[in-house]
């Protein structure tokens, strides 16, 4: 599967169930695709779920849009906190692509979560649903200026940082990522193969990043599978906690996606 191909949904994370508070994070990906030669309109949408297999109870979900020039495999990544087992064997995966309030495409049978460490392939049958007329937006009093951007944490930038952990799972030895951000916010390193580039943005204690752009050396297959997960957990990334024990970067529920330390250390 070429890595051009594919397209990072970042999905915000909406749970349906009470959380635990010392729930332990687990971390789904894989890809949505579908046989049906239709080129997605531009306001499409993915949703992936997690569901009972038994019978498709939703356990959790999250929604994210979809760049409108983007191909088949879509690449998702979903965050699970709660204190379900999702790889107990009994929980499978549903995606739907909607556009228009309704959905286009879905997969009628749950697909059963793959394996820890390995992607669950999802593939979406045409079944266009009925239009659901979406409530309209509010219209503002007075017009949304955006928030002024705040100065970052000292030491964050123009600092090499090595990445220790990807959603829990120790870096391979030999072949740990990187990552810099420079004072301008472009960002970049290698992914434990491949050099990358992208751009940051931060204000204060958030930060965000753009799609990845890197080369396309190949490398063994442990070393590329931690490449494509650190890929997609820097798109998921919302905010970041600094200080003497490194970096870490956080998740819109503030679960740590990647663990750093300064290549110094």
């Amino acid at each position: 599967m070429s890595m051009s191909k594919l397209v990072s949904a970042l999905l915000a994370l909406l749970l349906i169930l009470t959380t635990p508070a010392l729930a332990q994070p687990v971390i789904l990906d894989g890809t949505v695709t579908y046989r049906e030669r239709i080129a997605l309109p531009p306001d499409a949408w993915l949703r992936v779920m997690l569901v009972e297999l038994t019978d498709g109870r939703p356990i959790v979900g999250a929604t994210a849009g979809i760049p409108a020039k983007g191909e088949v495999p879509i690449a998702f990544v979903l965050n699970v906190r709660s204190d379900v087992d999702a790889h107990d064997g009994t929980h499978g995966l549903v995606a739907e692509i909607s556009s228009g309030g309704r959905v286009l495409f879905r997969n009628p049978v749950p697909v059963p979560v793959a394996a820890p460490g390995n992607l669950t392939h999802i593939v979406a049958n045409y079944a266009p649903g009925p239009i659901v007329d979406p409530k309209p937006p509010e219209e503002p009093d007075e017009p949304m200026l955006p928030d002024p951007l705040l100065p970052p944490q000292p030491g964050l930038l123009d600092t090499v940082w090595t990445v220790t952990s990807i959603g829990g799972k120790p870096a391979i030895a030999d072949s740990k990522p990187t990552l810099s951000i420079a004072a301008d916010h472009r960002a970049g390193g290698t992914g434990g193969c491949n050099n990358f580039f992208t751009e940051a943005t931060v204000s204060g204690d958030s930060i965000s990043f753009g799609p990845a752009a890197a080369t396309m050396m190949a490398c063994g297959q442990e070393i590329m599978d931690q490449e494509h997960a650190y890929f997609l957990a820097l798109e998921a990334v919302a905010s970041y906690h600094l200080d003497a024990q490194g970096l870490r970067l956080l998740d819109a529920a503030g679960i740590p996606l990647i663990g750093l330390v300064s290549a110094t250390e």
